[in-house]
């Protein structure tokens, strides 16, 4: 009964059809999101651990403020989906239509510009501002979502919520071009995201031990110079394994990907 437990909840974990790629896709069950997304929107857990995080953060600028020579204006870079905007209600959509990803979707609930702050997201930017630090959204958004991603980060109460601050994506992806833009002029000392690369571009690719050598070699960034937040309905994480995943469904390959004993 464990094992089944088990297997359970790290399949409906993780979604392949919720990675924020791709266009449109046929009807087909989306139960593997069912409890990543229940987790994300009911469990106190969730934003005990969102407060903990950006308090966290908070402190460590604090300390970063205090250690660093000034000789540019100081920086704090974040990234707003599953950051500090509440994006779930576009998985719980995905369950209850039975749809993958699809840009076309995503597109539609983004112009609703509706998504709620994250827990304590608000009260650690506001904070940030308030002494005198610029703060930056970079987002793999695209450029026609930014009328209203500036609505719904001004609306939210979100301090810089205009074009100057936003940083979306281009030609790619990758955010390290836009991350040395800021940097060309401020000194950023903090990284606020759900995914590794928002942090830096070596997080990028995983390799065959998931990043896990990477993350190990500079476990003390962490909280100090990254902040990194939870998010099990989709990711990089994810992307990189079901590359390699073997198996005719999204479900057989989740499961041939557990470890079990």
């Amino acid at each position: 009964m464990k094992k089944f437990v088990a297997i359970t909840f790290l399949v409906i974990l993780a979604s392949c059809g919720s990675t924020k790629t791709g266009t449109v896709t046929t009807e087909e069950s989306q139960d593997q999101l069912i409890l990543s997304t229940l987790w994300y929107q009911k469990s106190a857990e969730m934003r005990a651990l969102y407060y903990q995080c950006f308090r966290n953060a908070k402190i460590a600028l604090d300390d970063n403020l205090a250690a660093y020579d000034k000789s540019k204006p100081a920086a704090v870079v974040l990234d707003i989906d599953e950051t500090i905007l509440d994006n779930s209600p576009f998985q719980g959509w995905q369950v209850h239509a039975m749809k993958g990803y699809s840009t076309e979707e995503w597109t539609r609930w983004v112009n609703e510009a509706r998504a709620r702050a994250l827990p304590g997201a608000l009260e650690f930017t506001r904070y940030a501002d308030s002494i005198g630090v610029e703060l930056f959204y970079i987002s793999n958004r695209d450029q026609e979502d930014l009328g209203p991603t500036i609505e719904n980060l001004a609306d939210a109460g979100f301090p810089s919520s205009d074009s100057t601050h936003l940083l979306l994506r281009g030609q790619t992806s990758s955010k390290t071009e836009r991350r040395n833009s800021v940097g060309r002029d401020f000194e950023i000392l903090l990284f606020i995201g759900d995914n590794l690369a928002d942090m830096a571009d070596k997080y990028e690719r995983r390799g065959e031990d998931h990043g896990f050598g990477v993350v190990d070699s500079e476990k003390d960034l962490f909280g100090t110079r990254y902040i990194v937040l939870p998010n099990p309905m989709y990711g990089n994480w994810l992307n990189e394994l079901m590359k390699k995943a073997e198996g005719a469904t999204t479900r057989e390959k989740l499961v041939r990907l557990l470890e079990g004993f």
